[in-house]
């Protein structure tokens, strides 16, 4: 439950930077100028750092909220295993223990390696305009009949 509560306290601190409250019937998209937008590879390094810090930086809460609250609870997972290795009663309980508190580390480590590379790649296109229907410009289209 700790993981929840962080990722909503992240939402509502995204949200409240904005201004508005967000509503079903409107979606405000903050895009940044080209004097002012960080750089693609300082974002990388936000989000490594710290998971959603890169994803709030290019105006994208949601996904912040994700990788926050995602590396919050395997980060908070992995403190709670280790405080619990010392406490194990065996050897091989021992064992087990600081294998789940590492993988849970491992899973935190992926969560942040992947929160940098969708920072960095949302920097990238951030300024990639595409059109609504994608085939509108191409004369044939697939069709299959059953």
């Amino acid at each position: 439950m700790r993981w929840l509560s962080c990722a909503v306290l992240l939402f509502a601190v995204s949200v409240q930077g904005q201004g508005v409250a967000p509503t079903a019937d409107s979606v405000t998209v903050v895009r940044l100028d080209s004097t002012t937008r960080p750089s693609p590879r300082s974002l990388l390094w936000r989000s490594a750092l710290i998971p959603g810090w890169g994803q709030l930086a290019t105006g994208h809460p949601v996904k912040a909220v994700f990788f926050a609250g995602a590396g919050a609870a395997w980060l908070s997972a992995a403190i709670a295993e280790a405080a619990r290795v010392d406490e194990a009663p065996t050897a091989t309980q021992r064992q087990d223990r600081a294998a789940r508190r590492n993988t849970r580390v491992l899973y935190y480590v992926i969560t942040a390696t992947l929160a940098g590379l969708d920072a960095y790649v949302d920097a990238h296109l951030d300024d990639f305009d595409m059109d609504a229907d994608p085939f509108a410009t191409v004369g044939a289209r697939f069709t299959i009949r059953f």
